[in-house]
């Protein structure tokens, strides 16, 4: 079990919410990823930015907690669920799952934000 953080939402906008998470999400900090993305999603949150900047490593079930909610989110027409990463071995798990087809990633904040302006 590695660390893992998860910070506090930070709302860019009235329909953006912005997630910092970092270190290794695992089989342990999964459960606690997943109910922060749903208490997004009951919060009536339009769209929803995941920072993996600071995360290192991702397992399987994290791969689930992501799949699983952008197809809530989609499903819904709940919002966006989009996902900033920059660490090599992360992408690459993105990759060999196939979830960089399902959710967008993008490589800064910023840039995840412009583009969720975009879609609406």
């Amino acid at each position: 079990m590695g660390t893992f953080y998860i910070s506090d939402d930070m709302a860019y906008d009235e329909d953006v919410v912005v997630l910092t998470v970092g270190g290794e999400i695992d089989y342990s900090a999964s459960p606690r990823l997943k109910h922060r993305i749903t208490d997004h999603l009951k919060s009536d949150g339009r769209h929803l930015v995941l920072d993996l900047s600071w995360t290192t490593f991702i397992d399987s079930t994290a791969i689930g907690v992501l799949m699983g909610a952008a197809k809530r989110m989609h499903e819904s027409d709940h919002g966006t669920l989009a996902v900033v990463c920059s660490h090599e071995k992360v992408l690459q798990i993105f990759e060999i799952s196939g979830l960089d087809s399902v959710i967008t990633l993008y490589g800064t904040c910023d840039e995840a934000i412009s583009g969720l302006a975009m879609t609406g």
